[in-house]
């Protein structure tokens, strides 16, 4: 990742304000309490889910990185109080551990290194912690495919992943891995406010939202249980 995913707070908070009903369904998907929970956000950008989970799941804390140095100074600025705080970054700073919860959206198709990710995030989590994952960019997506094809060169995109081979990345790095389709509802579609041209394909648009966008779920195993009793 790098400033060139980010391009000004304007920009920035409209796109902000487009995710949030796919926010919405995450944490409608996801299957932990986060009340009180030490939350890690990758690619946190303007710092707009950890303020949610700020505000409406009640989080202990939250801790946000994103490699766009404008983008972080705009999640302090907006922070108000909140338990949050954010660094520039392109992988998790040091000396962030024992989260409950990690959380990234649309992150990893931009990683030209996933196992190093994966070796990251695992890291940064408690044993039992989880990290959630929204990948809707990858190589089962015919609707991202297209894009992909079209953008890779100018912003210098990793070839497409599997979602197969996300599963084996993530597994060989200690994870134990399920997947999920997001719990989604209402999928704005109004081209009143601008947004992507291939909104007028609707049938298209909606299956990618309720079929191609994937919740990936990493969990870091507890700690060993004890083995069998001596002599068995």
């Amino acid at each position: 990742m790098s400033d060139a995913y980010w391009r000004d707070a304007a920009s920035d908070e409209a796109m902000q304000d487009e995710h949030g009903f796919i926010w919405r369904a995450m944490l409608d998907t996801i299957d932990i309490d986060l009340a009180g929970a030490r939350v890690l956000d990758v690619g946190c950008n303007r710092g707009g889910f950890l303020r949610l989970l700020a505000d409406g799941a009640r989080i202990g804390a939250g801790y946000g990185y994103d490699p766009a140095a404008g983008a972080v100074e705009d999640a302090r600025r907006l922070t108000g109080g909140r338990p949050l705080t954010f660094e520039t970054g392109t992988t998790v700073p040091p000396g962030w551990t024992d989260f409950d919860a990690a959380f990234s959206h649309e992150v990893m198709y931009l990683l030209h290194d996933l196992p190093s990710h994966a070796a990251a995030t695992l890291g940064a989590l408690k044993p039992g912690g989880v990290y959630f994952a929204v990948m809707g960019v990858h190589a089962g997506s015919r609707l991202m495919g297209e894009w992909h094809a079209s953008a890779a060169e100018e912003l210098g995109l990793p070839e497409l992943y599997d979602p197969d081979e996300v599963v084996e990345i993530f597994d060989r790095a200690g994870f134990e891995v399920a997947v999920a389709r997001l719990d989604m509802r209402f999928v704005p579609v109004s081209t009143v406010r601008g947004g992507h041209e291939h909104r007028r394909r609707l049938m298209d648009w909606l299956d990618y939202y309720s079929r191609d966008k994937l919740l990936f779920r990493f969990a870091r195993p507890r700690a060993d249980s004890p083995g069998p009793p001596a002599g068995r």
